[in-house]
């Protein structure tokens, strides 16, 4: 029993989710991350090569039509011009990767800042754990997919090699020029093979982290029942709270009714006393009610306090049904109540003037 207890067979509840996430233990796949950037790099080096080249074609002739006439003006010139070639080739490459790296993180984890991962903790340079970490399922799935990466690496390299085997001799009649764009053209399809492989990978790693991040979320029913109490509270607290609670409602109620002017009965099952005061109130108010022992007990008060007891069956019912304590009584039994109070005050007067 105490073994399932401790099994954690329940999905995470939110105020799990959102504590993990505090932690930053988030669902993420860098495999994905690195896939995108590896697929924007090989786009980017597709169009923008020429462009690159055609930059750096203008600062060889530069440099070729300075080379007669060297002085420091022409030196500090071009060292101007050769940082700021380097600028534009350098920033696009940089920008795409750092909009591609947030892009695909913010995606996975959203908005998200939290040092607890940098705190010091000793798990991580126990041996035991450390030995967990080498032998466990995920050392086990870095290592499959680090054989993947190399399996399909070599694969299109061999392909690529093999295909254009008969080709690489005849390059030593190309030119320059067409030598580089052959070359070009297959580093770029060679580099297209590659990411779309490795999209295969990350796609195997985004469901893997998936699996792994919501197995490690997963919670016993010991930890349901803790968290449970801390979020609603522990039940026999709130039990003894609500209890006490109507302990003091009840004292309350008892010490009002010293005030009521008629206690309408059923007469064992129900006991309601009104109050009338036309200073305070329009109408008479309901200052204690009760069923059965608390009927009872309200009878006994008001025996005690001198108030008079009334029974009205039908009277009784609908003032305990339809009006709480401290209410006024519903105006549809406004005529019952009157001739209740009209019968109370009759009695009053006799008594003080007999």
């Amino acid at each position: 029993m105490a073994a399932n207890m401790s099994e954690k067979t329940h999905q995470a509840t939110p105020k799990r989710r959102q504590e993990a996430r505090k932690k930053g233990q988030v669902f993420k796949s860098t495999e994905m991350v690195s896939a995108l950037m590896l697929v924007s790099f090989i786009a980017l080096l597709k169009y923008y090569v020429p462009t690159m080249l055609e930059k750096a074609q203008g600062i060889f002739t530069y440099v070729y039509r300075l080379s007669s006439e060297w002085t420091t003006r022409s030196v500090a010139s071009l060292m101007v011009d050769l940082v700021w070639l380097g600028i534009q080739i350098g920033a696009p490459i940089f920008i795409v990767g750092a909009v591609i790296a947030i892009g695909a993180n913010y995606l996975q984890v959203r908005t998200l800042f939290t040092l607890e991962p940098l705190k010091p903790q000793l798990s991580r340079i126990s041996p035991l754990n450390g030995a967990k970490r080498m032998f466990g399922v995920k050392a086990w799935v870095e290592l499959a997919k680090s054989l993947l990466k190399v399996i399909f690496i070599g694969y299109f390299l061999y392909a690529t090699i093999r295909d254009n085997f008969e080709v690489f001799p005849v390059m030593a009649r190309f030119t320059v020029g067409q030598g580089a764009v052959f070359i070009g053209g297959l580093i770029v399809d060679l580099g297209w093979k590659i990411a779309l492989s490795f999209f295969v990978i990350a796609g195997i790693d985004f469901l893997y982290q998936w699996w792994d991040y919501e197995k490690n979320l997963k919670m016993s029913h010991e930890e349901m029942k803790q968290e449970y109490k801390q979020t609603e509270g522990n039940p026999q607290i709130k039990s003894e709270i609500k209890r006490k609670q109507r302990a003091m409602a009840m004292q309350r109620m008892m010490q009002d009714l010293k005030t009521a002017d008629v206690v309408v009965t059923n007469p064992t099952h129900y006991a309601v006393a009104l109050r009338y005061d036309p200073k305070e109130n329009a109408a008479p108010v309901i200052v204690a009610k009760g069923a059965d022992e608390i009927a009872q007990r309200i009878k006994q008060l008001a025996k005690e306090y001198g108030i008079i007891t009334m029974e009205n069956r039908p009277l009784a019912r609908a003032l305990f049904a339809q009006a709480e304590i401290g209410q006024a009584v519903p105006a549809e039994l406004y005529k019952a109540v009157a001739e209740v109070l009209a019968f109370v005050y009759k009695l009053k007067r006799k008594k003080y003037t007999g």
